[in-house]
């Protein structure tokens, strides 16, 4: 898709339950694939035709990717936070979060970046994620999703936003 190069990738991948996990080189989760796995109305179980189509190592348009993007620091704390330190926190966050804006908008072309939307993470309400949606023929598998998404994972890297 972006590439193809030989050297070996410093991020790890995992299949997981119709999503892909992504980790860095020390074993932190990075990031969610969630392929757009464009179902039809069937009699099938859903979870039975994704988990096909990933064996299959079907070709799908595109999907999600979920990235962490800025941690607030400001909520659910025991005691009550100074205003300046919730000006400081909330100001780094603010940073952080124009620093992704301006990465996305000086590269969604070159990685087929549809969309994005802000969540707040399930697992964190202090961390706000960032999904960006992906418009390219990706082929299903961990090696092969890998591959495809290696540049888009390095570039965000570089611009140390992982």
């Amino acid at each position: 898709m972006f590439g193809k190069e030989n050297k070996k990738s410093k991020w790890k991948i995992e299949y997981d339950d119709t999503i892909y996990k992504i980790y860095d080189w020390n074993g932190n989760l990075a990031a969610y694939f969630f392929p757009n796995y464009e179902l039809d109305e069937t009699t099938e179980e859903e979870d039975e035709i994704i988990e096909k189509f990933n064996k299959a190592h079907q070709r799908v348009r595109g999907g999600n990717i979920l990235f962490p993007m800025a941690k607030l620091n400001v909520l659910d704390k025991e005691e009550a936070i100074d205003l300046d330190y919730t000006i400081m926190a909330l100001g780094q966050c603010l940073q952080r979060v124009k620093v992704w804006k301006e990465w996305i908008l000086e590269n969604y072309m070159k990685f087929e970046i549809t969309g994005n939307g802000v969540h707040t993470s399930r697992e964190d309400r202090e961390m706000l994620s960032i999904a960006l949606g992906l418009d390219s023929n990706i082929t299903l598998g961990e090696k092969e999703i890998l591959v495809a998404l290696t540049p888009l994972l390095d570039e965000l890297n570089k611009a140390s936003l992982l």
